[in-house]
């Protein structure tokens, strides 16, 4: 009896050829309700802080939603615009406008390099690739990305323009970085300043959903190494109103958002302002506080779930894994070389995983043991199968 064979006749529910999938972290249907909920009862604005939202223009967005983005993201609205759904898309445009203009500390081209902490976002890893910019993996320490190891690469390597990160609850490793450790960054980010760029995707900024360390804004230790005009925060709503139709957001210095605003004027006439008035609308009727409270209660038992099933592989010496305190993800690590094997057997039991590797650059994990969980879209007993399938995989093959 093989493996499968195995598993199969110990989970015979299996049997019913059930799809599973731990793939992305998309919102759950009963979050996206709970939103709805709310939503319905709003009336549609059409003209919001002075301005016709129906009409073209505002290319840097409406007042009140940039207030929105820097509360969000705790920036001033005066160094935050606020534009359509996804910050990814965002992220996308001010790479270009980096590549193909250029900001006033921040010019990247065919020779530049950009460190990417990791494991982290798969997407991030594939628009920096679609540039043609070369990605240095940097390992992560317990608080943040690994000093020394960043030291050493700025030591040898010439034309690093870049770093990318998501400072609050990483993608998928859960990290939320210490004010000493990104400091020590900055620190050394300083002597670069001519031509360097931060990329800081904010994206869990507030989803917490257990006891997690403060931080002290990017913006304000920007200023204080002198570093203004090399910081990109970036935020959206995605996950925290409608993952499909939320807004955006983009802080930096005022000459850099000038710099960006005159760039994508060439790619649009402004951004969807219903939306934007939509948005405000919807956090006078419920704070962003109660409604992050509200995804934390449908939220945080998946977390639970998870790590039962993690706890019980590594209390087994079958690998070991992240406990993060907030964001989408769970990031684990096999104990052998073996995660393409323990993929490829989830996949053939009906549970999809992200590609081994995907969680590096160049979809190259060094040592073939980590593998991505994203516990937040199926329904409760959805995810303890999918679990079970996994750890079932994981036993039978460590």
């Amino acid at each position: 009896m093989n493996i499968l064979e195995q598993i199969r006749k110990e989970h015979p529910w299996l049997e019913a050829n059930r799809a599973f999938d731990l793939r992305r972290g998309k919102p759950s249907n009963l979050q996206l309700d709970t939103t709805q909920s709310i939503l319905e009862t709003i009336e549609t604005q059409f003209h919001m802080d002075g301005i016709d939202l129906r009409n073209y223009g505002e290319p840097q967005g409406i007042p009140s939603a940039r207030a929105l983005g820097a509360e969000i993201l705790g920036t001033n609205a005066n160094e935050t615009i606020a534009l359509d759904n996804a910050s990814l898309t965002l992220m996308h445009q001010t790479l270009a406008c980096a590549y193909f203009l250029g900001f006033k500390a921040s010019k990247i081209d065919n020779v530049s390099k950009i460190l990417c902490p990791a494991p982290g976002y798969d997407r991030h890893f594939k628009l920096i690739e679609n540039f043609g910019i070369e990605m240095i993996t940097i390992p992560f320490q317990d608080d943040g990305p690994d000093l020394n190891a960043i030291e050493e690469i700025l030591k040898k390597e010439k034309n690093v323009h870049g770093i990318a990160c998501v400072p609050r609850h990483s993608n998928p490793t859960g990290h939320t970085y210490s004010d000493e450790n990104v400091k020590s960054m900055f620190k050394m980010f300083s002597a670069l300043n001519n031509n360097f760029m931060i990329l800081w995707d904010n994206a869990y900024a507030c989803h917490d959903l257990k006891n997690t360390i403060e931080q002290t804004n990017a913006n304000s230790l920007a200023k204080e190494f002198n570093l203004e005009d090399n910081l990109f925060q970036f935020g959206s709503t995605s996950k925290i109103t409608l993952a499909g139709s939320g807004i955006s957001f983009l802080s930096s210095s005022t000459k850099n958002l000038e710099a960006f605003i005159e760039y994508r004027n060439g790619l649009a006439v402004g951004p969807n302002k219903m939306n934007q008035g939509l948005h405000v609308e919807y956090f006078k009727k419920i704070p962003i506080k109660k409604q992050m409270q509200k995804m934390k209660e449908i939220l945080l038992p998946k977390f639970e779930i998870t790590k039962n099933y993690l706890n019980i592989l590594k209390e087994n010496n079958h690998g070991d894994f992240s406990d993060p305190t907030g964001g989408y993800f769970f990031s684990y690590d096999s104990n052998k070389p073996n995660c393409h094997e323990i993929i490829d057997n989830c996949k053939q039991l009906n549970l999809k995983l992200l590609p081994a590797g995907s969680s590096f650059p160049y979809n190259n994990d060094p040592e073939n043991k980590n593998i991505r969980i994203a516990p937040s879209f199926p329904e409760n007993d959805e995810l303890e199968k999918s679990m079970k399938i996994l750890t079932s995989v994981v036993k039978h093959l460590n």
